[in-house]
């Protein structure tokens, strides 16, 4: 692991990270929707994380992650913070969401995934937080660590959007949370 560093994200390393994020795409089908409805830079929550964390290799911006609040503003977005709150309790205030983890296809192998998900995660419980997000299982080794990490499905969904794209073809998107049991 020497030269691996995960440090928080500069303003610099969107643009790289952007890049980083489709040239993994075709390999780890994330992202699956390309191209994108929205900006890159909206999409890694370059404006609008509540924290996000870079992972460099030797100097070099490899990996993301970022924490965001309950998710609003989009038809799912209620959704997704009942089912979350079901299973934490409390509400939707008490939510954090892991978004936008990956890591560069030259860069996988090395533990920089699960090291960035140990980051965000961290974060999430020293902000007396409940860890929650959803993913699209088309890239296996992103739910293994979700899984091999203690994150379980509570809740698996067709959006509009993968409905649009895929129509019922594929798998639906699943809803994990980290059990307190696991903090």
């Amino acid at each position: 692991m020497s030269g691996i560093r995960i440090r928080n994200r500069w303003a610099a390393d969107v643009p790289v990270l952007a890049a980083a994020l489709l040239s993994q795409q075709s390999g780890a089908h994330y992202l699956f929707r390309n191209p994108l409805p929205i900006p890159v830079e909206a999409f890694l929550h370059a404006h609008d994380a509540v924290e996000a964390w870079t992972a460099e290799v030797d100097g070099h911006a490899v990996g993301h992650v970022c924490r965001t609040g309950a998710p609003r503003g989009f038809p799912a977005a209620d959704l997704l913070n009942e089912v979350c709150v079901r299973v934490h309790g409390g509400d939707a205030a008490e939510l954090a969401w892991v978004s936008t983890l990956f890591v560069a296809a030259e860069a996988r192998g090395l533990g920089i995934g699960r090291l960035l998900l140990q980051v965000v995660v961290d974060d999430i419980l020293a902000n007396r937080l409940r860890p929650c997000l959803e993913v699209l299982p088309t890239h296996p080794a992103a739910i293994s660590l979700y899984l091999a990490t203690g994150w379980r499905v509570v809740h698996r969904f067709r959006p509009d959007w993968l409905r649009a794209v895929a129509g019922g073809e594929g798998p639906d998107v699943h809803v994990m949370v980290l059990p307190d049991h696991q903090a």
